[in-house]
């Protein structure tokens, strides 16, 4: 714009009016950028977090094995009230924290961190019951690309809904027994699954980047077999209890005994 303009008053107007419009579609831009980054935040898919996905499984000959203790007062599992399941609905005892005979802690993720990270499209599918109004398992773990199959053996509605970080939400009704749903994830994580009808359902699905994973059983006992030779960071995860690590080597033939302690007061 030339200066000259500017003390002709309806050049002036003009002018201004251009710059309004500049400006407005300025503002509009930058909310419309904060928007899709406050979107982004909460849904966006994380896959550029992830190290490359490979198609080639990398094993060895290695293992490690061992125990997770539980020091402290075991929490006493009481009877859930789920006789409105259905008509034959047996009783079913709470698992969020299992302690087993021998002090040791049970349905505990352990697996190793820096295996690698491959697609599991090619190993058995694992499954996840819906039985007298509880999840069957409790907790259960498949790699990056494997197969969950949720199922009902429940001739009643349930509702599998689960809101993890990494991995899209769900929320799909199953409302016969007989009903199935198929589901792959990818990307690793651990979250809660829940059904909204009994909200006393809850399971854990644990995702992992490769097939070094166990959980531990009714004698506390974990086993990962096949473990390429190097250090990796061993990892226990229990659902009210937490995160517990240690650092592992592993020789190519040789066994690794590992133990973890949750000390509760």
């Amino acid at each position: 714009m030339q200066w000259g303009c500017l003390i002709r008053p309806h050049c002036r107007v003009q002018y201004l009016m251009t710059q309004r419009i500049h400006i407005t579609k300025f503002i509009a831009r930058s909310l419309t950028r904060l928007m899709l980054g406050a979107i982004c935040l909460v849904g966006c898919d994380n896959a550029g977090d992830d190290p490359a996905i490979s198609d080639t499984p990398v094993v060895g000959t290695g293992m490690v094995r061992g125990v997770v203790h539980f020091s402290g007062t075991a929490p006493t599992m009481e009877p859930i009230p789920n006789a409105g399941c259905h008509a034959n609905a047996t009783p079913i005892m709470a698992e969020t924290a299992v302690v087993n005979a021998n002090g040791t802690l049970a349905n505990v993720f352990v697996s190793l961190e820096g295996a690698g990270r491959w697609n599991g499209a090619s190993r058995p599918v694992v499954e996840l019951d819906q039985v007298n109004c509880q999840f069957v398992p409790h907790v259960v773990g498949v790699q990056v690309g494997q197969t969950l199959n949720v199922k009902s053996a429940d001739p009643t509605l349930h509702n599998v809904h689960w809101d993890p970080r990494q991995n899209k939400p769900a929320n799909f009704g199953m409302n016969k027994a007989g009903n199935e749903k198929s589901v792959t994830f990818p990307h690793a994580e651990i979250f809660r699954v829940r059904c909204d009808v009994h909200p006393w359902m809850s399971a854990y699905v644990g995702v992992f980047d490769n097939p070094f994973f166990s959980l531990t059983n009714s004698t506390g006992a974990f086993q990962i077999d096949q473990i390429p030779a190097g250090t990796y960071t061993l990892v226990a995860w229990h659902e009210t209890y937490g995160r517990l690590t240690q650092n592992v080597t592993v020789d190519e033939t040789g066994t690794v005994e590992a133990t973890f302690e949750y000390k509760v007061p």
